[in-house]
C-alpha cells in the first residue's frame, strides 16, 4: 500500500523514539585511523544499475582496491537499517577494508528505501545488483567462480533472499553468502508495546506495507524456506551477536542450511551487541577479520 504523509511522518516518529542512545553512541565512539585510512587504498566509483523488476534502478558504490590482483575476488554487500535507514560512511569504510585486505572489488548496494519503496523493491534490486555484478567479472578482470554476497542484519534479509532465488533460477552461482546478524524474519519481535517491539513493528509495516501476505514468503522471511529450497546454498559464514534478538534465529537457520549438504561457518561473538561488525563495537575487528578470511579463500 501507498502510505500517506501522515502514516510516514508516524513510522519516523517511532523509528527516531525508539532508537535510544544510537546518534549519542555514534559520535562517541572511536574509529581508528588506520581503518579509516582504508578509505584511501581503493578507487571508489558511482555506478547506477538498471532493474527492470522494479522499474527503480539501484545505485551501488564500487570500491576497486588500488593494488587489486588479476582474477580478484568480487563481494556484494547490502547494508542494513531495517530497509528503512540509509547506506553511510560506516559502508563506505567497511567496504574500503574488505576490498584493500582481499585486493578486489567490493560492490556496495544502496537499495530503495521503505517506506516509499516497499517489498519486494529492496531484494530485486539487489538480485539485479549481483546479476550486474557477474556481468562485469571479465571487464573487471575477476574470477567469477570467486563472486560472493554478504549483508548486515536488513541486508542480511536481502542476502539470503537473493542467494535463496539464485538457488532457485541457477541464473548465478555465488561461492559464499555472509549472514551479518541478519534479520531472517522481520515479524517475529514485533508483539507488545516495549521500545523494541514498537521499532521492529515499525520497520516490518513499512517494508511489508502493512501487506500480511508477503510475511509468509520466504523472500520476505527467509526462516520459512522449505528445507528444498536450502538443499544446493552456497558456502555460508553466519555471524551471530550474543547480545541481538536475532541470535537463535541466525543458528538455527545456519544449522539447517548444514543440514541440506551445504558448508557452513557459523560464530557467535558471545559480548557483542546486534549492529557491532559495522559501528565499530565490541568485538568488530575479530569478525570483519573473519569475513575477509572467508572471503580470500571462498571460490567455486
Amino acid at each position: 500500500m501507498a502510505f500517506t504523509e501522515q502514516e510516514k511522518e508516524a513510522f519516523r516518529k517511532i523509528i527516531q523514539e525508539t532508537g535510544g542512545n544510537r546518534e549519542t553512541m555514534l559520535q562517541a565512539r572511536y574509529i581508528p585511523d588506520e581503518y579509516r585510512e582504508y578509505l584511501n587504498r581503493v578507487e571508489r566509483e558511482t555506478v547506477v544499475v538498471p532493474a527492470p523488476l522494479t522499474k527503480t534502478p539501484v545505485t551501488c558504490y564500487v570500491s576497486t582496491a588500488k593494488d587489486r590482483t588479476d582474477h580478484c575476488p568480487v563481494h556484494i554487500n547490502c547494508h542494513g537499517g531495517g530497509f528503512y535507514l540509509p547506506q553511510n560512511q560506516d559502508d563506505d569504510m567497511y567496504c574500503a577494508h574488505l576490498a584493500a585486505e582481499i585486493k578486489g572489488i567490493v560492490v556496495d548496494v544502496d537499495y530503495a528505501l521503505c517506506p516509499d519503496y516497499q517489498y519486494p523493491t529492496a531484494f530485486l534490486q539487489s538480485y539485479e545488483a549481483v546479476k550486474w555484478a557477474f556481468s562485469q567479472c571479465e571487464a573487471w578482470g575477476a574470477d567469477p567462480k570467486r563472486v560472493s554476497m554478504g549483508g548486515h542484519s536488513a541486508g542480511g534479509n536481502l542476502t539470503a533472499a537473493v542467494a535463496l532465488k539464485a538457488n532457485r533460477t541457477k541464473e548465478f552461482q555465488l561461492c559464499l553468502q555472509i549472514l551479518d546478524f541478519a534479520a531472517l524474519d522481520l515479524a517475529s519481535f514485533t508483539k507488545g508495546e516495549e521500545p523494541q517491539a514498537r521499532r521492529s513493528r515499525a520497520f516490518n509495516d513499512m517494508y511489508s506495507g502493512c501487506d500480511e501476505t508477503v510475511i509468509s514468503q520466504p523472500y520476505y522471511t527467509p526462516v520459512l524456506a522449505e528445507d528444498s529450497g536450502l538443499k544446493g546454498l552456497p558456502e555460508t559464514l553466519v555471524i551471530a551477536a550474543g547480545i541481538c534478538p536475532f541470535k537463535d534465529m541466525n543458528l538455527e537457520y545456519g544449522t539447517r542450511i548444514a543440514g541440506q549438504g551445504s558448508l557452513v561457518t557459523m560464530k557467535c561473538f558471545a559480548n557483542s551487541h546486534h549492529g557491532f561488525t559495522m559501528r565499530m563495537l565490541d568485538e568488530w575487528q575479530e569478525a570483519q577479520q573473519l569475513i575477509i578470511s572467508k572471503l580470500r579463500e571462498a571460490s567455486l
